[in-house]
């Protein structure tokens, strides 16, 4: 049986483990996914003056959920998002957002992440329904739930790696939605030309906004780096031709940033920023 009551998380995680949460943060430990026939823990942060007032805000969602807010969930280090909104908004109010993390699949992690299936490695495939999930099922009930800007233009979604990728087809499918996209360190090598493909074939809002970065170190064969950061370029291109207005996409390259959330974390502030822009 499922529960879809979002509580403090004191009250869901374990007290014999030290977390390093920050503000108000919710959790929903098993939100279920009929999409995927499957249920996963949904992290809710509430921005500073959410209980203060009646303000609507935007709302952030975000991929690997486990990694977003705490260390003692992550597969490996936190992207500290919360700690992170906590100080740049003491002086800017206008930074205040809703973020709703949502936990990765574990060993579904690459094929929900991912619309079409990789041969040469047997992943892929569930991409399509996991953004469904997000469109039709998530987004609504914390529009329900919560004082949210409800617009497109008040809607990012965002990650890393697959996550990124995910989160840019997310965008393209549903652009009634979600209207902003953070990803960083995109990568498409996976994909057989799949997600530019779609691009191609999409007539896109000029209001779209997006981030983009790939680091200069990504894994340790600079070939492979190489042709990140050419594929990323190549993304940017076919979406300012298939309509985004180029002054509203973003693409960072980080002089010795790697496939980490040691380079992944600090950036989330300078895209955070920008994607607020009007």
């Amino acid at each position: 049986m499922t529960n879809n009551t979002a509580l403090p998380w004191k009250d869901v995680l374990s007290s014999d483990t030290i977390h390093t949460i920050t503000g108000d943060v919710r959790v929903i430990e098993a939100f279920p996914i009929p999409q995927l026939q499957t249920e996963r823990r949904v992290w809710i942060y509430l921005p500073r003056s959410y209980n203060e007032g009646s303000r609507c805000y935007p709302v952030l969602y975000m991929h690997d959920g486990q990694n977003v807010f705490n260390q003692a969930t992550s597969w490996g280090s936190e992207w500290g998002v919360d700690e992170t909104l906590e100080q740049m908004t003491i002086n800017e109010p206008a930074l205040e957002v809703i973020v709703v993390a949502i936990d990765h699949g574990g060993d579904q992690r690459n094929n929900e992440y991912n619309f079409t299936i990789n041969k040469e490695y047997g992943f892929g495939g569930k991409g399509e329904a996991h953004a469904a999930f997000l469109a039709e099922t998530l987004k609504p009930y914390i529009d329900s739930c919560y004082r949210t800007l409800t617009e497109p233009q008040h809607t990012m979604i965002g990650g890393s790696s697959f996550g990124a990728y995910i989160s840019l087809y997310i965008a393209l499918r549903y652009p009634a939605q979600f209207g902003r996209v953070s990803g960083i360190s995109f990568v498409m090598w996976q994909d057989d030309g799949a997600i530019i493909q779609l691009i191609q074939q999409s007539v896109l809002s000029p209001a779209l906004r997006i981030y983009l970065s790939i680091g200069e170190l990504e894994t340790d064969n600079a070939d492979f780096n190489r042709i990140a950061h050419e594929h990323v370029e190549l993304a940017r291109q076919k979406l300012i031709a298939a309509g985004v207005a180029e002054n509203r996409i973003r693409f960072d390259f980080i002089p010795g940033g790697t496939h980490h959330e040691s380079t992944w974390g600090p950036l989330f502030a300078e895209a955070h920023r920008w994607l607020l822009q009007p």
